[in-house]
């Protein structure tokens, strides 16, 4: 198959974004041509790599991967309204990039979030007379609408009709988790137009070792509680920093926060007002080092709010933490994620807003009173059996290539 993929976000860039890079690694080395469409890379920090400034588009090769870059006005995620001003400029920059593209192509597969890549790929998909796949990591403007980033209004009510619009006239659904795909579902869409591909981890992060980052950061002696990934609005890290202001008698217990997002302005205001010393945030670290600190932690922590659409939310991240065999601390009541954590060995589960509960779990783990080496153990075996990257990668090519 001749595959063209369109994505707003894509390696070097981080985050889950690593995932669909992955993917289309996998469908070359099994034999197909991949092509890609995606931004000029700045994605989270606002900030463009030196080689790619100045320019409006630039091709490269990335392990057979050919990848189309468009200008993109360049934001960092905590600037949400910037950030709307770059999807609309990427609409345009994509599809005037897509006409430099000559080859054909048996489908495109539009990667959403955000919403103007189903836009792009639809309209490809009518020029160039080929199929359409829709791939849905989360799924919007829902989720926003939980969350609170948008205000239920004509607005978001337009917006959701256009996407479930295009879902309906996609050939095929690639949902991230199996609630997305019980969603889709729920539209009216035929079941067999829809396949769950979870994201899986590379075996990066299951061959992982500190490489000395707790020296490097003074952390030999701390109890290491840490956490990695976007600090946005989806998660209740406040309820991290509560809980961190109540363990101060303990000395040795540090947190950690690796990466950027909207939220880290106010949880840095909260850890000086409080005047609390065992909290440290040390922004996006380049991508191949992120096992490294997950490996270095004594525990790996995630919240997410408790609204209607994380019932059906699985964050990627969590098969990264289960393959780097550490203990979870998974701040949800309920849920997809929860039932996989309990099916891997158990889920040390605290409610997204009680620091109460949150703190007690950490004292257990660290006091011995739950065997944190043992579940970790317990998550990457199951990690290793069931959610290898290659292994989605296989279900997702041999959805792709059927009838």
């Amino acid at each position: 198959m001749n595959i063209l993929i369109v994505a707003q976000h894509f390696p070097p860039e981080r985050g889950a974004v690593r995932r669909l890079f992955e993917f289309a690694r996998y469908f070359v080395r099994s034999g197909n041509k991949v092509s890609v469409l995606t931004a000029i890379p700045n994605y989270p920090d606002g900030v463009v790599p030196e080689k790619y400034r100045g320019r409006f588009f630039y091709t490269e090769e990335m392990d057979g991967v050919k990848v189309y870059r468009s200008w993109v006005l360049a934001a960092s995620n905590r600037d949400p309204g910037k950030r709307m001003i770059g999807f609309v400029t990427f609409l345009f920059s994509c599809l005037i990039n897509s006409f430099r593209v000559k080859e054909d192509f048996d489908l495109i597969l539009a990667s959403t979030p955000p919403v103007n890549t189903p836009v792009i790929g639809w309209m490809l998909s009518k020029i160039r007379r080929t199929k359409l796949i829709i791939e849905i990591r989360d799924l919007q403007p829902e989720s926003s609408e939980d969350f609170g980033n948008l205000n239920r209004s004509l607005f978001t009510r337009t917006l959701k009709k256009m996407m479930h619009g295009l879902y309906r006239r996609a050939d095929k659904i690639v949902a991230a988790t199996d609630g997305i795909a019980s969603y889709v579902k729920s539209l009216g869409i035929p079941a067999e137009r829809v396949e769950t591909i979870k994201s899986g981890y590379s075996e990066t992060f299951t061959a992982a070792h500190p490489n000395g980052i707790r020296k490097s950061f003074g952390w030999e002696d701390k109890f290491l509680i840490l956490y990695s990934g976007t600090l946005g609005w989806a998660h209740s890290l406040e309820t991290v920093i509560e809980s961190a202001r109540q363990l101060t008698d303990q000395p040795d217990v540090q947190f950690v926060f690796v990466g950027e997002g909207e939220k880290r302005n106010a949880l840095e205001g909260m850890v000086r007002d409080y005047g609390l010393k065992n909290v440290t945030f040390i922004g996006s670290q380049p991508l191949e080092k992120i096992p490294y600190f997950l490996k270095a932690s004594d525990a790996l922590i995630e919240s997410l709010r408790e609204v209607p659409i994380t019932k059906g939310t699985f964050p990627a991240k969590l098969f990264e933490y289960m393959a780097t065999g550490r203990p979870i601390l998974f701040g949800s009541s309920r849920g997809e994620a929860i039932n996989e954590l309990e099916e891997a060995g158990g889920a040390l589960r605290f409610g997204s807003d009680d620091a109460d509960s949150l703190s007690a779990l950490i004292l257990k783990l660290k006091n011995g009173e739950i065997d944190g080496e043992r579940l970790g153990r317990s998550y990457q075996a199951h990690a290793e059996r069931f959610h290898p990257r290659e292994r989605w990668a296989h279900k997702y090519l041999t959805f792709l290539d059927s009838k």
